[in-house]
């Protein structure tokens, strides 16, 4: 072969290489699992979930930090719309749904498809304990599974935002039929953290023997369907 033709098939193949290497790399895939969240309080209702798939450094909740509006809204009013627009809109997140359409009665199980990427690998959830002034259920951050089945559990939470009255005066429908408001009373305000639950104490309207629970408060299991 002649220098000039072989320079010219260098120069080609020199070409190939810098365009393959400029050439986008394929879209990472989203992997979907199912999501199933069992309530297992003996007398706690519980709202719909917000369930939320992100990157592991980002956060729904954190003990010993303020809640976010979102999760107050949770946690005071089942403001389970709030949360997923904050979520949506919150840098590190990739897909936020909701599990459940309805309050979920202790012993109850709902789910949901999420899907998440290479780079959301972690998953959240909250939602409120009804029978509660400002109580929720809560996973924090766990590893979504590479492949198979993973089982979670998440404890009860207090998001230190309203004062613990245990006053059906002071609690969301439906508390056994007899909450009053639907709205944050100003008066109520606790200007505090998120923090571990310290359960129904007894002190008004509430019963420790049928409101109460033990920790673990959810069951969450987390099922690679892709």
């Amino acid at each position: 072969m002649k220098r000039s033709k072989r320079l010219l098939v260098l120069a080609v193949v020199a070409a190939l290489a810098v365009s393959t290497l400029a050439l986008p790399a394929p879209a990472a895939e989203a992997p979907e699992y199912k999501v199933t969240i069992t309530n297992l309080t003996d007398g706690q209702l519980m709202t719909p979930f917000v369930v939320a798939t992100h990157k592991p450094g980002a956060r729904v909740f954190k003990t010993g930090r303020p809640a976010s509006e979102g999760v107050q809204a949770v946690a005071e009013n089942g403001g389970v719309p709030v949360l997923v627009a904050e979520l949506e809109a919150k840098k590190g997140f990739h897909e936020v749904a909701v599990a459940g359409a309805a309050p979920i009665a202790p012993g109850d199980s709902v789910e949901v498809y999420i899907s998440g990427t290479n780079r959301a690998r972690a998953l959240s959830a909250v939602g409120m304990l009804i029978c509660t002034n400002d109580g929720f259920a809560g996973l924090n951050r766990v590893r979504l599974p590479k492949s198979g089945t993973k089982t979670f559990y998440g404890r009860a939470y207090d998001a230190g935002t309203e004062l613990n009255t245990e006053a059906y005066a002071d609690l969301v429908p439906p508390c056994d039929g007899m909450g009053q408001t639907g709205m944050s009373n100003p008066a109520l305000a606790e200007n505090s953290k998120v923090r571990g639950h310290q359960g129904i104490k007894g002190i008004a309207d509430l019963d420790p023997g049928i409101h109460g629970w033990s920790n673990p408060v959810i069951k969450v299991t987390v099922e690679r369907v892709d």
